[in-house]
């Protein structure tokens, strides 16, 4: 399989053929590497840092959530443009189903592409940005629903490297439980744990913690480690109070330490927490209170 057949497979693509031209595309293809897929084997892994993005040459590869298949791509298509996204952690799993040959384009190729010819790698970058963007808002009308319950993982900077030190003294308890985490933190949980992430929304000051708290109403959330700064004022210090608030309403573990975050992980799988020791009764009276509301109104 040499540079020719990838460059006809990047002209197949009828959204690329229309958007660059013909010798655009073999700029882009000069900067791609080729290989050889087994049937079954993975081409990008779920929780891994979103280092590069992969053209499907021949063959067949199917995109997993959970084990779940969201998509298939056969030959002309592509996966992992997740590369060009803010998410810097691979949300989904893509397997070969069949022997498959794949054009595997990683960040130093962009970046050596952004040094040749910089408006044209742009100009990829923003496609593949537009193209992500479509994908993520065609599954999310699916109206696909999540049943998971996550496990979070938040750290200040200045606490990253303690819920780092934490999480790989821990990476046994920890791989028992879906993971979620914002921002940077969770861009750091695989590179210096090898943990792998099942969800990541946005840093804390970005909305992040919103995201988990939107989570923790929906009844996504099992329990919430966030090694917070005591000692520094954050820009969100609100978004924080209100998470903690959440965590108290709907009765889920919040630690904020190593010894308690220990402690949670061991309530957790224990199995205690699938049985409401005490009832809620603050939620409780505040649903009923709700539902009088809507039955006078």
């Amino acid at each position: 399989m040499n540079l020719n057949a990838l460059i006809n497979v990047l002209q197949s693509e009828g959204n690329l053929k229309h958007a660059f031209t013909e010798i655009e595309l073999k700029q882009l293809a000069s900067h791609i590497s080729i290989e050889s897929i087994e049937n079954g084997a993975y081409v990008i892994r779920k929780g891994q840092p979103a280092d590069s993005m992969v053209f499907i040459i021949d063959g067949l590869v199917q995109v997993l959530d959970d084990g779940r298949q969201i998509a298939l791509q056969k030959a002309g298509g592509f996966v992992g443009e997740s590369l060009f996204s803010d998410e810097a952690i691979r949300m989904a799993d893509a397997q070969a189903i069949e022997s498959t040959t794949i054009g595997r384009f990683t960040i130093h190729d962009f970046d050596r592409f952004l040094q040749d010819n910089q408006r044209l790698a742009l100009r990829f970058r923003e496609y593949f940005q537009t193209v992500g963007r479509a994908r993520a808002q065609q599954l999310a009308n699916e109206n696909y629903v999540d049943n998971r319950k996550y496990l979070a993982l938040i750290a200040h900077n200045n606490m990253k490297e303690g819920l780092m030190e934490f999480c790989a003294i821990q990476s046994e308890k920890l791989n028992q439980f879906p993971l979620i985490a914002t921002g940077t933190t969770g861009s750091m949980l695989y590179k210096k744990t090898g943990l792998c992430l099942s969800r990541k929304v946005a840093s804390g000051p970005l909305g992040g913690d919103q995201a988990v708290g939107t989570l923790i109403s929906t009844r996504n959330i099992c329990g919430v480690i966030f090694f917070r700064d005591p000692l520094s004022a954050h820009p969100h210090h609100a978004d924080i109070e209100a998470l903690g608030r959440l965590c108290d309403v709907y009765q889920i573990p919040f630690a904020t330490n190593p010894q308690s975050s220990e402690a949670i992980l061991d309530y957790l799988l224990s199995g205690k927490a699938e049985r409401e020791l005490i009832p809620n009764h603050v939620l409780e009276a505040y649903v009923q209170g709700q539902n009088k509301v809507v039955e006078t109104g």
